[in-house]
Parts: structure tokens; sequence; C-alpha cells
């Protein structure tokens, strides 16, 4: 019965429970649907109001600008018809002003000068509306600005008033507590529902799930109030406002609660009711078994206790030849486990034939003395397995006072295994602690003082097992290690595997590494630490030698420039009032030595400089070798630069003497010094490394970094990326200026020349043709020169000029490459060229000794750079064969070329 009534209880309390959720829900979700529509329908409205008035704006756009123009020196704006019209329609517009793109007062009404804008127009590049920033001083209402800019580039900006925005949101249906605000995109509040101006301005933080052109319902405490809202937030419109409605949590949940105490009412009726109930049955079968219950308790009770214990009972009288047994005592021994009376003779036969003679005589003993029996000893099953038996008895009277043995039995196996066990760990650990072939120790840890040491820890470190015992650990330790040895100690955790590595002092001073694995013990009942002592010298020698090797260059032994970078960033140098200074030394022509002298010259020369420059920089700041033909050396003081260049200076004035001879080493030096704390160690040198560079170029021994550098370098980036996309994207081609023979008045040839048309013109041949040399682009660059010049020679013989010879310089670097006569090959098969070479003394001076002795080897003299018929004339009659420049023909296009000097034109 009361089952039945419980689970009718708990169907009823899940079936309310699941209607009071479900009611609550649905509570929630019509007014997250009520503030949504409220919401969407102010943010409509707010939308076709704004529209009207850009609309009117855009109208008197025109207009406004002509104004602007024809009366550029008016003072307070007089309104024409068309803007009065405008003004008269819309009521909410306190004012409209005109401004120019720079966000000055042309033409404007009384009051306009003082106000504020909210944007910057000088900056602001939209096309569409712009809302600015709420405008409250004054006396006036306030009001907001609403800017358009028209066709000639002022801002016409009308003002309205923000008792429209709060007019919109009168007459909403949002309950007691409900609230609706307009707000601009920075949640700036413009108009609020209920509200007398006192929040007109406040900023309000917005919910990171408030986007443009979204709409999201979510639960928001307010600020400005503190009430808790289902609250709706939309800007769906493509102006900068955003809308909200919320209707009070509290609000709207007030029926729900009504609702929920009902509930709750009857649900308590019904279990006080069925509590009542089970109570009075619960009393009247508790008085029913209450007797049974009690009869029961003690038996059941004993035979617990019995068996928790493995206890069993016995007895029997003087001379008797069975035993009264317990079933606990039945099962010990190994019998049906069943209480009552067990023969003697079954008893005894269980015992182990090496124990029966021996409890025998006890047995007989104490029934002789009448004193209390006890023995241990062992019974054999049916099954074979042994059993360890506790049996303890004293004499006692029973009712009809005869003399009766009454005792226990206690199955003690596990406690005499238990007991084995140790024995055998205590035996296996004596073994493993004396034998094992790390040293092991035991210690206090309180007076610190050794306790017990294996032979390998004797053999290890010297001493003799009684010295051990009369020291502490700190005397294997070096005196320096005392605190941190106290420390390790005093740690709690476990087991203590040491990450340090620590040294120990052997009898004779040795000193060796060793890592310890440690555990807390109970050591003759002293708390006392089981240490093992694992020598890893070997390793902790690698690991150095590791490290060396990992932060040094083998070859010079100074630092690597990666741990000179890491040694000046350190938090010490890098976080330090003070600028450091780096150097970047780059030894010249040391390229050359090699292919001329061999590689261990060059190498013996490189050692040297880096012993001397770790000689000469000592005490400045380190010093790195960057593989190749460089050093940076720095110095942490800049004060000291100085001082650091003369040292350099002086390092490399000493010749360097080798197997090969004496060599003199001189460098370019980059100088550069730390800007500000936070500047990385790699800017540094990077920066030294460009003024090396620029050193470099400009052939002397020092110079410091300059931001131009800097700037340089990038440009140089810029330009050869820019390069490197103009061979693929087809930015290059090729002009052709004529070579004219002066005897024949022939135009025999023409010299190919590479242009770089971009987009924003052409880029002049000095910019980018050096800069391709010393970037490695001129390579395939030229590929393209000699196979487009090939195929404007087969365009020329198509024309009918195939006897007009065309020149392509060819940059040392191609030659340098070893591609040049292949590329000549591959362009002469492929456009089917003949044979033919040209002769180019571009730069020469033109003088008569030159044409003589062009004229002595044989050759063909070209003069180029003719410029005027003055030059022109000097020329012929010095008996120059061929001439060039700009006064016989400009480089032109193919196509031009092929037009203005055809068979008819030449």
């Amino acid at each position: 019965m009361g089952w039945v009534g419980a689970c009718l209880g708990l169907v009823i309390t899940l079936g309310l429970a699941i209607v009071v959720v479900q009611d609550r829900s649905a509570r929630i979700e019509a007014a997250r649907r009520q503030s949504e529509a409220i919401a969407l329908g102010v943010d409509r409205l707010l939308r076709y109001e704004v529209r009207n008035l850009e609309r009117a704006l855009r109208g008197m756009g025109l207009e406004a600008d002509g104004y602007a123009r024809e009366y550029p020196a008016a003072g307070v704006w007089d309104l024409t018809g068309a803007i009065r019209g405008v003004i008269s329609r819309h009521a909410e517009l306190q004012d409209i002003d005109l401004y120019d793109p720079g966000g000055r007062l042309l033409h404007g009404g009384p009051g306009s000068a003082a106000r504020s804008l909210g944007f910057d127009p000088a900056t602001d590049s939209s096309d569409g509306l712009v809302v600015g920033t709420l405008q409250q001083g004054g006396r006036t209402r306030p009001v907001i600005p609403l800017a358009l800019r028209t066709n000639a580039g002022n801002w016409l900006v009308a003002w309205l008033r923000t008792s429209e925005l709060q007019q919109m949101l009168a007459g909403l249906d949002l309950g007691r507590h409900g609230s609706a605000a307009i707000l601009d995109r920075r949640g700036l509040l413009l108009a609020r529902h209920n509200d007398q101006g006192q929040h007109l301005g406040r900023s309000v933080p917005m919910p990171v799930q408030v986007l443009p052109g979204s709409t999201t319902t979510i639960e928001f405490k307010s600020p400005l109030d503190g009430e808790e809202r289902f609250t709706s937030l939309t800007s769906t419109s493509t102006y900068p406002f955003i809308v909200a409605a919320g209707l009070s949590k509290r609000e709207t949940l007030a029926p729900w609660w009504n609702y929920v105490a009902s509930a709750v009412a009857v649900l308590l009726l019904y279990w006080l009711g069925m509590f009542y109930l089970l109570g009075r049955m619960a009393a009247t079968e508790a008085s029913r078994r209450a007797t049974l219950d009690e009869l029961r308790r003690h038996a059941e009770w004993l035979a617990k206790a019995q068996d928790a214990s493995h206890t069993g009972v016995w007895a029997m009288g003087q001379g008797e030849e069975e035993v009264r047994v317990s079933a606990q005592a039945a099962a010990v021994f190994g019998l049906e486990r069943v209480a009552g009376m067990v023969p003697l003779a079954a008893v005894f036969g269980r015992m182990h034939e090496a124990d029966r003679p021996c409890v025998e005589a006890e047995f007989q003993r104490a029934w002789e003395e009448a004193r209390p029996f006890q023995a241990e000893y062992r019974i054999v099953l049916a099954d074979g397995r042994q059993r360890w038996i506790s049996a303890q008895s004293a004499l006692a009277l029973d009712p009809e006072q005869k003399p009766q043995m009454t005792g226990t039995i206690v199955d003690i196996t596990e406690r005499r295994s238990q007991q084995e066990q140790l024995e055998r760990a205590e035996s296996q650990f004596r073994h493993l602690f004396e034998f094992n072939p790390l040293p092991f120790w035991v210690f206090d840890t309180e007076t610190l003082r050794f306790l017990a040491v294996n032979a390998t820890a004797i053999r290890r470190y010297g001493y003799s097992r009684e010295e051990f015992l009369g020291m502490t650990i700190l005397q294997v330790r070096p005196d320096a290690d005392a605190d941190a040895v106290r420390l390790s100690v005093g740690e709690r955790s476990e087991p203590r595997d040491s990450s340090p590595v620590w040294t120990h002092v052997t009898r004779d001073g040795k000193q060796i590494h060793v890592r310890i694995h440690s555990s807390s013990i109970r050591f003759d009942d002293r708390p006392a630490r089981l240490v093992l002592a694992e020598d890893v010298s070997e390793s902790v020698a690698h690991e150095i030698d590791l490290a060396w090797r990992a932060a040094h260059d083998e070859h010079t032994g100074l630092f690597k420039l990666r741990t000179l970078l890491e040694r000046l960033d350190h938090p010490t140098v890098r976080s330090g009032p003070d600028p450091y200074t780096v150097m970047y030394v780059q030894l010249r022509d040391l390229e050359l030595v090699s292919p001329t002298l061999g590689m261990r010259t060059s190498d013996e020369i490189v050692f040297e400089i880096a012993r001397r420059l770790f000689a000469g920089c000592d005490g400045f700041g380190p010093v790195a070798h960057v593989p190749g033909d460089s050093f940076v050396v720095s110095v942490l003081d800049a004060g000291q630069c100085d001082e650091l260049l003369a040292s350099v200076s002086a390092v490399l004035s000493e010749p360097v003497e080798s197997e090969s001879g004496s060599h003199r080493v001189e460098a370019w030096i980059g100088v550069a010094t730390r800007q500000h704390p936070g500047q990385r160690a790699e800017d540094v040198v990077a920066h030294a490394a460009l003024a090396s560079r620029q050193a470099r170029a400009e052939n002397a021994s020092s110079t410091r970094y300059a931001d131009s550098m800097g700037e340089q370098a990038a440009a140089r980036l810029a330009m050869i990326g820019r390069l490197r996309r103009a061979l693929v994207d087809g930015e290059f081609e090729l002009f052709f200026q004529p070579i004219k023979c002066l005897r024949s008045g022939v135009i025999t040839g023409a010299e190919a020349l590479l242009r770089w048309r971009t987009g924003q013109g052409h880029v002049a041949p000095s910019s980018f043709i050096p800069l391709s040399e010393e970037s490695g682009l001129i390579v395939p660059i030229g590929e393209w020169v000699v196979d487009k010049a090939a195929e404007a020679h087969g365009a020329l013989v198509q024309a009918g000029l195939g006897e007009v010879a065309i020149a392509v310089n060819v940059s040392a670097v191609q030659f340098l490459s070893g591609s040049v006569a292949q590329v000549m090959r591959d362009a002469h098969l492929r456009h089917g060229l003949p044979p033919h070479v040209d002769r180019d003394l571009r730069n020469a001076s033109i003088c008569s000794a030159v044409i003589a002795l062009g004229h002595g080897l044989g050759l063909s003299i070209v003069a180029e750079g003719v410029e005027t018929a003055e030059e022109l004339a000097w020329l012929e009659q010095a008996g120059v064969d061929y001439v060039q420049g700009f006064f016989i023909g400009r480089p032109v296009p193919l196509d031009e070329f092929i037009r203005n000097f055809g068979r008819a034109g030449r």
C-alpha cells in the first residue's frame, strides 16, 4: 500500500514539475517574441524617419552648393524657400547648417558655431548619411547631427531633435517595468521609454552579440535601473542606430510564481498525508517485529562477530570424547558448518602431524594443572590446504557444577602469512640494499646522521662503515650546498627524484656528480630517508660538452651568433636603461683566399683573427663568429664604443702569418647601438650588418648605422621583389637604337636596350640594372633579352632588313654564371640567327688615339651617345665607322623601328 502511494506521488510530482517548467519556458518565449516585435517595429519606424530626412537632404544638396558659391561671405544662412519647406515639413529638425569639406561652418542658423559635429569631416569618406554624436549643451533641446556630403564636397548637416526619437517610444506595450531605448552604435543613449531625460547621453555597454544588420534577444540586466529584462536588440537598418526593447523578467514570471506556489501547495498536502499514513503503518509493523528482532539480535551479533574475526567457540567436559562447537568453529576446522557435537578425535585428526604431539600434551597439562590452555598450530583441510589456528581456553563450571574447558579458536592464517611475507621482504630488502651495485644509505631526517650504508657506498666513497655511521650527510657534500641539502630534506613530496644534479665529495676529495632518488621510511622507529645515489659524472660531462658545442663555433671557439643574441636579449641586459653597441666585422677579400691559397690558409686566417678578437675584446661584451668571413663584437657600455673600435682596428692592423706567408687583413666594420630597451638584439645586429654593407659600398673602414640605411635596404628589397614579378608579368620590353655607318650613311645595326614599363611609367635603367646584377636576377633577365632580341631579328628579316645587326649588352654577372654561350646557342638555333659578334666601346673617351688603336686592330669603331651635328661631323672626320645616339635616332619599339628605317627610308 505504501509503495503504491509513493509511486503515485512521484508521478504527480514529476508531472507538475514538467508542466511548471514548460509554462515558464512558454512565458519566457512569449516575452522574447513580444520584445523582438516591439524592437523591430521601432527600428522600422526609425529607418523610415531617417530615410525621409536623408532624401530631403539630398534634394537640398545642389541648392546648398550653389548658395555656398554665390554667397561665401554670408552670415546666418538666409533659408530659401526649399529649405524652409523642409524644416516646416519636418518639425523634428531644429536647424540645417552647411559646412565646408574641412568641417568649417559656412552658413548656419543661430548658435551653429558652438555645435560639435561629432565626427571628422576632413577624413570621413562616407557617401551615405553620417550620424554624429549627441549634442545636449546649452538651453536647447538635445539634438543629433545628420550629415550628408554634397556633390561639391560640402557637408549639409540637419540637427534632429531627440524628442522625435522619444516620441517613437511613447505608448509602447512594455508593462510597468519594461523599457525601450534608441542608441547609437557606440552605446550612447539617444532616447528611452518613459525617461524624462535623466539618462540621455549616458553610455551603455553593448553585448558582444549585437552586430550590424542583426537582431538578437538576450537576458540583460540594465545598468541604468538594475532591472533584469528579456531584451531584444536590433540594428537591421543601414543607419548606425540600435533599438532595444525589453520586458521585465520579474513582471513576466510573476504569474508563473503564483502557479508554482499552487503546485507546491498541492504536492505538500499530498505528501504530508502520505507520510502520515505510512508512519501509522510503520509503527504497527515495528511493534510486531520488535520482539522477534530482539531475539535474533544477540545471536546474529555473536555470529557476525565470530565471522568477522574468523573466531569460533567450543566447550567440552573433562573425560568426554566429544566437543561442542559453534558453526564458525566447525568451519574453521574445515568441518561442516553446523553447530553441535563433534568427536574430539576428528578435531585432533585435523592437526598437522608435526604440531599434534605438542598440542595434545599442552591440552592434557591444562586439564591436569587446571590452568588456561593456549597454542598456535596448523590444521590440514580436506583439499590439502593448511590453516593456522590460535586456540585459547580456560576451566569453568557448567550449570551442573562440573568442570568444563571453554574457549575460542581463531583463524590466524592471514596474519601468519603476512608475517612470513614481511620476513621475506625484509630479507630481500637487506640483500637488495647490501648488494646493490649503486650506493645506498639511510639517514636520520632530524639529525642528518647516517644510519646504514651498503658495501657499494663504502667502496665508492672510500669511508669505512664505522666512519660513515659517525658522519652526517652534509660531510659528503660541498660546504656551499649545506642550505640546499637542509631545504631538500624538508620537502614532503614522495617519492623524491631530484631534478638537479648534486655534487658529492669522496674521502680523497674527488668531486662526483650524482642524481638522488629517495623515499621516507621508519628506521628503528625513527623518521629516516632511504637514498640511492646514481653516479652521472660521465653524462654530465657529455652534457657540458654538448652545451658548449651548441653555443660555440667549433672552429674558432667563439660564440655562435644565436648565443650572442640570447646573451644580449637576457633580461638583465635588455631591460637595462644603458644601451649597448654591436660591431659587424666583415673581412675583406677572404673569399679569394680559398681558391688561390687554399682552404687551410683561409681557416688559419679566420682562426687567428678570432683568437685576437676574443683577447682584444675581453671585458667589453660577448664575441661571435658568423660562418664565413664575418664576426660580431659587442660592448655592453655604449660609452666604450670608441675604445672597442680602436681595439678591433688594432687586431686587424697586424698581418696574419700562415704556412703560405704573411697576409694583411682588412675589414668593413658596421656599428649600431641599441635604440631603446625593448629593441631585440637581432635587430641591432641586422643594423650593424647594413652599416657594414654601406662601409663596403663606400670603401670606408667603418660606418655607423643610420635609419636611412634601413629605408634604403627596404626599398632595395621591394625593388627586387618587383623585378622578380616584372619578368613573370611581362613588364619588360626592348627598345632599339639605330647604329649608322658614316661612310655609307646606311643604318647597319641597332642596339637592344632593356626598358621596364610599370603602371606608373618607365623605370630608369640606371635604377634597376645594377640592382638586378647584385641580386643575380640579371641572369634570367639577360636570357630573356637575348631571346627577345633574336626574335626581333627575325622580324627584321621579314621586313627586309636582315642585314641590320642587333647588339645586346651582356652583364659580367652573366659571364660569371657561365650560361652566356649556351644562351646564345639556344637563341641561334631557336630563331635561326646568322653568326654575329658586336664590339662595343661604350663609356670610352672618343679620341683619335682610341680610333686609331681600333683601326690598327682591324676593328670597326662604333661611337655611341651622338647628340648634335657637331659631334657627328667630328666623328666623321676622325674616321669613326659607325655612330649611334639620339641625333641618329632614339630607342623605339620594334614596329616603330621598322617603319622609321625601312629600305625606302634608311
